[in-house]
């Protein structure tokens, strides 16, 4: 998960700390939910968490914004592929051009050069693609180790995957997904886990979050949160 997904998400979390425990109308899986979010904190809180702190604590900011810059430069033409998909032809362009440049003057994508050249990094997934069309996102699903999702966006990032897989290798792909997830999850390891532990029902938190993040982003959803409240 990158940094910039991890903002909005925190900033939500922190609205709905003293939220009771609620069970979600529009959430189904709720039972099953339960199960692998709680899986998931005793791995992010005896293999993540500590593996972020390492991270953070032996190496530097420059050093880790340059992994984070290249691991990011490589979801470029992800973007550019799903922005074409979209119709989104501007952003299709904009993350054509940040890869040419970031894979030449930026060394690899070590140095972000086409930021400082006006052209920003807008990430753009399958996920996005799909609310584009209208799709609707489908019951609340929280994933093993990935978190939060729901069965749309989950479809399209193992449908993204297995697309990659099938020109790269599935063990380039992995490498590649698990070390930006978790170089995007490092910086802020030590609020999540704060957010766990001050929450009432950490679950709903999350969920909420996730929810009001996908929400704002995706059309699709405001129109769905819209209709479960009237």
């Amino acid at each position: 998960m990158r940094a910039r997904n991890l903002l909005p998400l925190l900033a939500a979390t922190a609205m709905l700390l003293a939220a009771p425990p609620a069970r979600a109308n529009g959430d189904p899986l709720e039972s099953v939910n339960r199960r692998v979010h709680g899986f998931n904190q005793v791995v992010r809180g005896w293999v993540l968490d500590p593996a972020a702190a390492a991270w953070m604590a032996t190496t530097t900011p420059g050093f880790r914004a340059g992994v984070a810059n290249a691991l990011g430069n490589l979801g470029e033409p992800v973007s550019a592929a799903a922005s074409l998909a979209a119709g989104e032809f501007r952003l299709a362009a904009n993350a054509v051009v940040r890869f040419g440049v970031n894979t030449t003057v930026g060394l690899g994508g070590v140095r972000d050069r086409a930021a400082d050249w006006g052209y920003q990094r807008r990430p753009f997934a399958l996920a996005d693609a799909l609310c584009s069309w209208g799709v609707p996102s489908g019951p609340f699903l929280v994933l093993p180790v990935l978190g939060p999702s729901t069965l749309r966006d989950a479809g399209a990032t193992f449908a993204t995957h297995a697309a990659l897989s099938n020109t790269f290798g599935s063990e380039a792909v992995f490498s590649w997904r698990a070390s930006d997830l978790f170089v995007g999850y490092a910086p802020f390891a030590e609020e999540v886990r704060r957010i766990d532990a001050e929450a009432l029902d950490s679950y709903a938190v999350h969920r909420s979050a996730y929810l009001q993040r996908r929400a704002f982003a995706c059309p699709t959803d405001r129109m769905e949160e819209v209709a479960e409240e009237d």
